[in-house]
């Protein structure tokens, strides 16, 4: 019997971030899942969770934050508030095909770019058969290892100056930096890149789209109980406008505030240097190699790992070690192997890795 104990790369739910435990065990002694979401406490709770978050990220203050279920959410949300008729949707994953997928299931004049998975887009040379008033972009694809030049996302913005631009971070948040005076709307879920359990999605937006929901709002085509409208009047009070996932708030908050304190910065660099013990590590490899193939667009933060029929050799030889790995995803499910490298990941755990998969050479 193995009794190593378990590390979890998988791209999500993920290894828990090591001081959960230490903030779960807090929040029970502070009786904090038992607080009224109409509260002081909670309004306290929101309140510097939001903070935190907009300091770690570099969020301006004037944008709003709204606390959903999921990443999935956060897609039917923004659809439901912020498109009328059209929607222009870049495609090159299974992620991004769910955000296309979720406009065309709300009867939304749904418009896609697509690309082959593993691959980017051509910015310079754009084409598309109405004016969009939503542009939806997967930054970071968590099926496919693709993560897009944020320079390039910001040319969309120039093409489309009056529509509002919306991007998923979902596996790259906190790595990424995005510049939120040019994006409209981010959103990301905890359980890859905060290490937090499941079932908290997050959805980062500014005035423009408040103010397009409010004009969907008086039509009464923007959803219900989670329109925008709804959404911001009770944030605008440090609420929700349901019970929300109060302990997920809550960790949020406190993982933010060490993150902070860790720095983000280091928390970049260190992302990006354990990235490149595994690409370097595939690109010397005989039997396995990196799923994408342009430096340029491999993602820092989910390494997919082209395995053959070798997969479910490569995931036993790392399980003996106590490390799992994801599988790939749909068609590749059986044929590929996923590694996270979020903030919680160590750098010697990830050496262990490669070490592993440098023995598949033989």
């Amino acid at each position: 019997m193995n009794n190593k104990k378990k590390i979890y790369f998988t791209p999500g739910p993920t290894q828990l971030h090591p001081s959960v435990e230490k903030y779960i065990r807090h929040a029970l002694d502070e009786n904090v899942c038992s607080i009224n979401h109409r509260s002081q406490e909670f309004m306290e709770i929101f309140g510097n969770t939001v903070c935190s978050l907009k300091k770690l990220m570099n969020i301006p203050e004037e944008f709003s934050v709204f606390f959903l279920s999921s990443a999935t959410e956060c897609m039917d949300r923004m659809i439901q508030n912020c498109v009328e008729k059209n929607s222009l949707h870049f495609v090159n994953g299974a992620f991004a095909e769910r955000y296309f997928k979720t406009a065309v299931e709300l009867n939304k004049n749904a418009e896609k770019i697509e690309s082959a998975f593993g691959e980017g887009f051509d910015f310079s040379n754009l084409k598309t058969g109405s004016l969009p008033e939503l542009v939806c972009i997967t930054q970071n694809e968590t099926s496919t290892g693709v993560a897009l030049d944020l320079n390039d996302i910001y040319k969309i913005k120039k093409l489309f100056p009056e529509t509002i631009l919306s991007i998923d971070i979902v596996s790259s948040a906190p790595y990424v930096n995005p510049d939120f005076t040019i994006i409209d709307s981010a959103f990301f879920s905890v359980q890859k890149g905060f290490g937090l359990p499941a079932g908290l999605g997050v959805l980062i937006v500014n005035e423009k789209c408040i103010s397009k929901a409010r004009v969907m709002h008086s039509k009464k085509v923007a959803g219900s109980y989670h329109n925008f409208v709804s959404l911001y009047d009770n944030a605008q009070k440090k609420q929700t406008s349901e019970t929300p996932n109060v302990l997920g708030i809550f960790l949020l908050g406190k993982i933010c505030e060490e993150l902070i304190h860790y720095g983000i910065k280091k928390i970049r660099s260190e992302t990006e240097d354990k990235s490149k013990l595994i690409y370097d590590c595939l690109d010397k490899n005989s039997k396995l190699n990196a799923f994408v193939k342009s430096n340029e667009l491999r993602s820092k933060t989910v390494i997919a790992v082209n395995t053959g029929d070798k997969q479910k050799i490569v995931k036993k030889m790392l399980l003996d070690e106590g490390l799992i790995v994801g599988s790939g995803y749909g068609k590749l499910k059986d044929s590929q192997i996923r590694i996270a490298n979020f903030p919680m990941h160590k750098h010697e755990d990830i050496s262990t890795i490669t070490q592993i998969l440098n023995n598949m050479k033989d």
